[in-house]
């Protein structure tokens, strides 16, 4: 006897469903972090793409056979947009505490330069420059943490212009980074100036001027003090 003998015809038998698409170990659940920790921007992104390409999978599967999912698949869907939203949460995060930390940069322009040979043109571009250096001075930040916040957002511009972050708070962390730039760029030039004036035995730019957080603490009270001595004395 033949070993397919009293074997029903196949012929028309409708194929089998594909098995429903199980969620990869690596991207459900998605771990978070511990509090007071948050992960970068590339990372989620990274997590974000894996779970992206397999809900997209679980929904052409969804269609083309013409069903619900399954727990499982539900989940990974749900997980996504959870990812979605922390993502976000964190984006926001980030943006607004560059925002605070440099803000103090918004306000201070580029440095003037002239190749102009008139005394009057040169003058002005010097006072330009000495204005803008004592405005950077006047609000007395702490440059350490104004260059670690200034780096910080060198690495992270880039993922918060492709995570759609709004257009304007970027434009407006853009300008303070510049104003990071020229603040620097301003000392510099002035630097360089008034080793120049030095050498031909002119006043400096900075001549007189606070530097230390003490010196410009008491240059602020002795203001203070002859501002509120000219109230008394009826002058405003």
């Amino acid at each position: 006897m033949r070993r397919d003998e009293g074997q029903p015809p196949q012929h028309g038998k409708p194929a089998s469903p594909s098995a429903p698409i199980t969620p990869a170990q690596s991207s459900l659940p998605f771990p978070r972090p511990q509090p007071g920790r948050q992960p970068s921007l590339r990372r989620l992104d990274l997590q974000l793409e894996e779970i992206t390409r397999q809900c997209s999978d679980i929904q052409k599967q969804l269609f083309m056979e013409d069903r619900e999912a399954t727990p499982q698949e539900q989940h990974l869907l749900k997980t996504r947009a959870a990812l979605i939203a922390w993502r976000k949460e964190v984006r926001d995060s980030q943006l607004e505490a560059l925002l605070v930390a440099l803000a103090p940069m918004e306000d201070i322009c580029a440095p003037r330069t002239t190749s102009s040979g008139l005394a009057m043109v040169q003058m002005d571009a010097m006072q330009h420059n000495r204005r803008e250096v004592l405005k950077a001075r006047r609000k007395s930040v702490d440059r350490a943490a104004l260059a670690r916040n200034y780096a910080r957002a060198q690495r992270r511009l880039e993922s918060l212009k492709q995570g759609d972050a709004p257009k304007d708070q970027i434009r407006r962390l853009q300008r303070m980074m510049q104003g990071y730039q020229n603040m620097l760029a301003l000392e510099q030039i002035v630097r360089s100036t008034d080793d120049q004036l030095e050498r031909l035995g002119a006043p400096r730019l900075m001549s007189g001027i606070p530097t230390t957080a003490e010196q410009r603490r008491q240059s602020f009270e002795k203001e203070r003090d002859a501002h509120q001595e000219a109230i008394d004395n009826g002058y405003y």
